[in-house]
């Protein structure tokens, strides 16, 4: 590590060519290896046993694409780093981590999944992929299935329940990758669904502002039912109500920031044709009681809440 900075280019290639795959070296220097340009790097990120969840969650947050690619590869991934991955990565990447066996998906890298699978047939392809290989995957698409979840596009619904994925998948290879796409009468476009990152993060707010900004309240109003464990019903009650008191406190039990909540009301309005003026009061208020300390009042049984 002292003379690192001094050796050529020559000394480093060959230093990570003996180094890559061994477990003989310390954590630090695997890490230091991982910071060099990508064509030294990238059979250390990739293989090295050595290297740091923290290196490796770096690497996801401001890596490039070649080393997010690389990560995406490793077999020994946390649901942080395949989360931040999903987030913030292209697609390829995205593809690697649903080919990568090993590669754990949280709850949130699996909604984030559906929402990206609604616009992209590949993506929607990968889903099915994965699901016809891996039984975890399955169970939790089954699991999200049951739950109703507006995210899951209908050729996947279909194909969850008539247990045809392979169809599914073979079906999507087979198409054209211009222009949009057609399948089962749900029409898929050529662009990426974007999630918005927060904190390098997949978070719920993250996920929400997608939600609202691709104007998803149905889905939206799901996740929301999920994380406070209410049912759908008297979410959808609430939020049509003019009870602005009991909103606000529906919304504060979400956890979510005064930035979302400004983006909440803003779809809200949009969804029940209403004026945006009271707006601004709206998220001063509830600012001012998010500096306010709460009680954790216990979660109703029933629903999983997403965290």
């Amino acid at each position: 590590m002292s003379v690192f900075d001094q050796l050529d280019r020559a000394a480093r290639y060959e230093l990570v060519v003996r180094l890559a795959k061994t477990d003989r070296i310390i954590s630090d220097l695997a890490d230091r290896l991982a910071q060099e340009d990508y064509e030294l790097s990238e059979p250390v990120i990739e293989c090295s046993p050595m290297i740091s969840q923290v290196a490796l969650m770096t690497l996801a947050q401001k890596g490039g694409n070649d080393k997010r690619l690389s990560v995406a590869r490793r077999t020994d991934l946390n649901e942080e780093v395949t989360d931040t991955l999903i987030a913030r990565s292209s697609r390829d990447v995205v593809h690697a981590l649903l080919n990568n066996i090993r590669a754990p998906f949280s709850v949130k890298g699996t909604l984030a999944l559906l929402i990206f699978a609604n616009t992209e047939a590949e993506v929607l392809a990968g889903i099915a992929k994965r699901a016809l290989k891996d039984e975890d995957f399955l169970e939790t698409q089954m699991l999200v299935l049951e739950t109703n979840c507006p995210l899951i596009p209908a050729p996947l619904k279909r194909a969850l329940e008539s247990g045809d994925l392979e169809r599914l998948a073979m079906t999507i290879e087979d198409l054209q990758r211009e222009g949009d796409i057609e399948l089962d009468g749900m029409h898929y476009s050529r662009h990426e669904a974007s999630i918005q990152i927060a904190n390098g993060e997949l978070s719920f707010d993250a996920i929400l502002r997608t939600l609202f900004e691709q104007s998803r309240m149905d889905a939206a109003i799901w996740l929301i039912s999920r994380k406070i464990s209410l049912a759908d019903e008297v979410v959808v009650d609430t939020l049509k109500s003019d009870a602005d008191g009991a909103i606000m406190r529906l919304m504060l039990q979400t956890g979510i920031d005064e930035k979302t909540y400004r983006d909440f009301l803003k779809s809200r309005c949009e969804w029940l044709d209403r004026s945006t003026r009271s707006i601004p009061e709206l998220v001063m208020r509830y600012k001012s009681e998010l500096k306010k300390p709460r009680q954790t009042a216990s979660a109703p049984q029933g629903k999983k809440a997403i965290n």
